[in-house]
């Protein structure tokens, strides 16, 4: 049996389906498009919601892309196709870290050529 507090986190989350895929993309523009200036404490829990399900994962990146210019694309896609290189499906301490600078290089790829 779950602790309560567990518990209703499940049920709330089972009524809400769209609550974790919403919060990643919001976490990705912020990187992506706003000015962050760290984001290593958003790298942390984008990490665990890219891990819970890829293929939500997959489509926001595809939303992502979508949503800039045609000329813009490209680049962005390639931007983040490079940001699950070398990070196992795990959530130990030295593959948050490597998440954490592909993420870190991402951002600096993508706002160099903005």
């Amino acid at each position: 049996m779950l602790p309560l507090g567990a518990a209703q986190m499940s049920q709330h989350v089972s009524q809400h389906p769209s609550l974790f895929p919403e919060l990643l993309r919001s976490l990705f523009e912020i990187v992506l498009f706003e000015d962050c200036s760290n984001q290593w404490s958003l790298s942390r829990p984008m990490l665990a919601l890219v891990l819970i399900n890829g293929a939500v994962y997959g489509e926001i990146k595809a939303g992502l892309i979508a949503s800039q210019p045609p000329e813009r694309q490209a680049h962005l896609a390639a931007c983040l196709n490079k940001l699950m290189a070398d990070v196992a499906p795990s959530l130990d301490p030295k593959n948050k870290d490597r998440f954490t600078q592909n993420l870190t290089v991402l951002r600096h790829e993508y706002r160099s050529k903005n």
